[in-house]
Order: structure tokens, then sequence, then C-alpha cells
């Protein structure tokens, strides 16, 4: 099914006064929240370097024009930004946005490092905290024992830098992860859509 086909038409007016029949390219249907959690409903995918929509619809769902399946699951209106460059986009990208920096050693935010492990437990927790540049460098790392009604826990503290490079690696690989709704729901999927559409 191509997704365009299933969009509902409106009838405008033009400048002369004639009616003319269009496409609706506003109308939207969005997954409910508490399906995309659904783990009966969907599997994750990490993408590989070269994957598209298109690809991974072929791929999975036997069908290029499913490639709305892969966006829609994933809540992608714009995969021009929210699907992960490949490794020539992402040099490509990084050269037009940061042309006369060094984008390897530039800051882009200092982060506070707190590890906290239960010693009874050997439970350990990581929480990440922005802190200014002048608190990175005055910064002292620390280790303390605290025994709490509960055990006895051990915290430490760490301060790190992320530079540019780092901050739009992470950005662009985040947007790797993703979900796929299983292959037995796509046909109910598609009538539903249909359905809500020509309403």
């Amino acid at each position: 099914m191509q997704y365009f086909s299933t969009l509902p038409k409106i009838i405008k007016t033009d400048g002369t006064g004639n009616s003319i029949l269009m496409t609706n390219l506003m109308a939207r249907a969005s997954v409910i929240a508490s399906l995309l959690n659904n783990p009966a409903a969907f599997y994750k995918y990490d993408l590989q370097d070269g994957d598209t929509p298109e690809i991974i619809a072929h791929k999975y769902y036997g069908d290029v024009y499913r490639y709305w399946i892969v966006l829609f699951s994933n809540q992608i209106l714009d995969p021009q930004w929210q699907w992960p460059l490949n490794s020539n986009e992402f040099e490509s990208y990084l050269t037009a946005k940061y042309p006369s920096i060094n984008i390897y050693t530039t800051p882009y935010s200092y982060q506070k490092i707190i590890t906290q492990t239960d010693l009874t437990t050997n439970v350990t927790t990581v929480n990440t905290v922005e802190i200014s540049s002048d608190t990175y460098n005055s910064f002292i790392p620390t280790t303390t024992t605290v025994t709490l009604p509960t055990g006895t826990v051990s915290i430490s503290t760490a301060a790190q830098v992320t530079s540019i490079y780092e901050y739009e690696l992470n950005m662009n690989e985040s947007n790797r992860n993703i979900q796929l709704i299983k292959s037995t729901y796509v046909n109910q999927l598609e009538t539903q859509l249909q359905t809500l559409m020509s309403q």
C-alpha cells in the first residue's frame, strides 16, 4: 500500500474560482503511546550504515512502499534529520555546520559524573549532571563511603568534557536504535490507516 494514496482529498478554490481536488498532505495519524511500549507488537532493530526506510521495509515487510510503517512506528516525521546519517553524509554535515572550528578539541559541554555503588548488593548507578566550564576547571574528583541503614554506599565523582564531535556523533548514533512493528500486524495497520484517513 502506498502511504500517500491513503490521504484524504479536499476541495480548494483557485484564484479564478475553479474548484480543485487536492490531496491533504497535512493529514496525520499517530501510534497510541501505550502501543509503542508493547513488546508483543514491536522488536528492536539497530540501523546499519546505508539502511534507509525503503531498504528496511523491503527487507522485513517485502515491500519498499511500506517504508512509512518504519517511520510511523518510530514517530519519525522528518527522516532527513531523524534518521542516522551515513559516514559520508555525517562528515559533510559536520564540515558544513562547523566550517572554521576544530570540532575534535572544542568543548560542547562539561559533565559531572556521580557513581554510587551499594557495597552490599554491588548495584551501581551513574548520574550525569551538566556543569559550567569554570566548575569543570576547578573540579576535584572525590570518593567517599557512607554508611546508611540499608548498608554501605561508595560515592565517587568525576568530571568529563564532551567535544562537539562527540556530541554530534552521539546524537547521530542515537537515531540508530529503532523499533519495527512485527510483520504479523502490518496488514491490520494498513487497514486501520485507510479507515482513519477516510473519515
